[in-house]
């Protein structure tokens, strides 16, 4: 396979990958907000989903770099 294939195919992963992260951030933080209007008061499950959504967007900017590194590569 062409080196420009293999760079087109990762670019596409990566999009893909970063795309999922995105979504699970704006997921957890509707439950986030669905639950703080449900209940008042800090709890358990608020606290689980801050450190998830902190976690999902480590893992986007993570895949935004492979991203840059990937397009900065030649074809």
């Amino acid at each position: 396979m062409q080196r420009s294939l293999y760079k087109e195919l990762w670019l596409m992963r990566f999009q893909k990958m970063l795309d999922l992260e995105r979504e699970a951030v704006s997921g957890y933080s509707d439950l986030l907000k669905e639950y703080q209007d449900k209940y008042k008061g800090e709890s358990q499950v608020q606290n689980h989903l801050k450190k998830l959504i902190i976690d999902e967007k480590k893992h986007a900017k993570l895949v935004e770099e492979l991203l840059r590194t990937v397009q900065s590569q030649e074809d």
